[in-house]
């Protein structure tokens, strides 16, 4: 009986392995083929906005009036072998997806690869402009052929990103009404412009602290309508702010 059973594995093997083999050097064929054979980029966005993906949403409506333009800490990575040389990536905007006006954003269109490198980390800035109060943009970048790189994968070659800086009525603005009131978009511009922050989670917040948010916006208040006498701070319904 043991006799059959290790005939039958023998078998087994005989045809099973070489199949296994094939399969296994035609995948590090394909691997070669991208990998190896031809030197190619891909673009990722910032971790923390898009792990795992090719576009990121962002919002300045929830940071203060002076932050006028933030940077999108982009990585290209080259696929293949590095070499002792530098070597040129071009990137460039997909018009044809993209509503972003050029004066919205600063992005290069031209990223040096140095010499055994296998990554290099770029920038590319959106600029917080006053129509984004009513609507979004999106920019699309690509990698373009450069001579030095072909263009990557095509889940990788891209990168969308949107942003806007539309203000609105937090979810949670029921739980905060103890402390600032009836909402009102103007109000709301007003603390964060004034505390610099635009979240209230009343679950890790503590009834102390939101309090004194309360008191410093009151102050905040005095000290603006002084500042404009006859011209007391409105809401866009042209009510009275208070807190």
């Amino acid at each position: 009986m043991w006799n059959q059973i290790k005939t039958q594995r023998s078998k087994v093997m005989k045809y099973v392995l070489p199949a296994f083999l094939s399969i296994l050097l035609l995948s590090c064929q394909n691997e070669s083929f991208y990998y190896q054979d031809e030197a190619r980029a891909r673009l990722e966005g910032p971790y923390e906005w898009a792990l795992g993906t090719d576009s990121l949403d962002y919002s300045f409506a929830f940071y203060p009036s002076s932050v006028t333009e933030t940077a999108m800490n982009m990585t290209l990575f080259i696929m293949g072998k590095t070499t002792p040389n530098d070597r040129l990536v071009k990137l460039e905007v997909v018009l044809s997806e993209t509503t972003a006006l050029p004066e919205q954003y600063l992005c290069p269109t031209e990223i040096k690869v140095p010499a055994n490198t296998y990554s290099v980390p770029f920038n590319v800035v959106l600029k917080r402009t006053s129509n984004l109060s009513s609507q979004n943009v999106r920019l699309r970048i690509r990698i373009a052929d450069s001579g030095d790189f072909k263009t990557g994968v095509v889940e990788h070659n891209g990168f969308t990103i949107k942003w806007n800086d539309m203000l609105s009525r937090p979810r949670n603005w029921d739980e905060l009404t103890e402390f600032f009131g009836t909402f009102s978009l103007t109000k709301f511009r007003f603390i964060i412009d004034t505390l610099g922050i635009g979240e209230f989670d009343t679950n890790t917040m503590t009834w102390g602290q939101l309090n004194n948010y309360r008191i410093v916006m009151k102050n905040a208040l005095t000290t603006y309508n002084e500042a404009h006498p006859g011209n007391p701070l409105k809401d866009e319904n042209g009510q009275l702010v208070n807190f």
